[in-house]
């Protein structure tokens, strides 16, 4: 590891452990005083700004360095899919009320 290589890294390492004290931070302060009516639209932005990179950053670079373009679109597509499966079949979804929208549903199909 040469002396240039070096300083890349600990600035790397520096500003990460910064990126992720100061996350933390406004999570706490979000938290703490955030409308719950705005947590539905910051996931949504949250969600669209991986996507962005994801498709608009980093496969177009995958796609340049592959050796098989096939090979990325599968692991995508596979990705995506286990995500809506889990999505969809595993996470479990816990209500307080008399009255829940996700169970209801289920009550409604058994009757």
């Amino acid at each position: 590891m040469t002396i240039p290589d070096f300083s890349v890294l600990v600035w790397i390492i520096i500003t990460s452990f910064a990126g992720g004290i100061l996350s933390v931070s406004l999570a706490a302060i979000f938290a703490l005083n955030l409308r719950t009516a705005w947590i539905p639209m910051l996931v949504s932005y949250a969600i669209g700004a991986m996507l962005g990179a994801v498709f608009l950053e980093i496969l177009p670079h995958a796609f340049e360095r592959a050796a098989s373009i096939q090979s990325i679109s599968a692991t995508l597509l596979l990705g995506l899919l286990l995500f809506f499966v889990l999505e969809k079949l595993v996470i479990w979804r816990h209500c307080h009320g008399d009255h829940c929208e996700v169970h209801a549903l289920h009550t409604e199909a058994n009757c």
